[in-house]
């Protein structure tokens, strides 16, 4: 007797390649994102075979997730250990993701001393110039048309 049920493997497999229009659509940066994505659920096709659910592609998208979740966290790690090495420990503390608090929408306080009122990151956005396009494939895109106007 055949199987009555197609592998993991192969939902997975053609789950992937009913985004490909949507892939297409994306941005060649985009697209490298979306790839690490499905690279990143294929490494978890063994315990998704165990998870015998009912909506495949929830599963590969906790997989995402997962792997997602622990580049946050060695990113975090990092974060700290810099802060530690480079005796900036108290400012670490007073950070809320130090006591496992979730992340607030601020930037992190800054490594090096400076002006109070000015984020270290600001110097930096001062030095970007003017006349570069925000991305790589901007010049690429067709002009955006307003709906309205046909």
């Amino acid at each position: 007797m055949g199987r009555t049920l197609p592998s993991v493997t192969r939902v997975f497999l053609h789950e992937q390649e009913s985004f490909a229009c949507f892939r297409r659509a994306l941005r060649r940066s985009d697209q490298h994102a979306l790839d690490d994505l499905f690279a990143a659920a294929h490494q978890h096709l063994a315990a998704a075979a165990y998870a015998s659910h009912a909506l495949p592609f929830e599963i590969f998208l906790l997989a995402m997730l997962l792997e997602e979740h622990k580049q946050v966290l060695r990113l975090q790690t990092h974060l700290e250990h810099l802060y530690r090495s480079s005796g900036l420990a108290e400012q670490w503390e007073q950070f809320p993701l130090a006591h496992g608090e979730p992340p607030p929408f601020s930037l992190p306080p800054p490594l090096a001393g400076g002006d109070e009122d000015e984020p270290a990151w600001a110097s930096l956005e001062a030095e970007l110039p003017a006349d570069e396009p925000p991305c790589e494939d901007a010049d690429s895109l067709p002009p955006l048309e307003d709906p309205a106007h046909g």
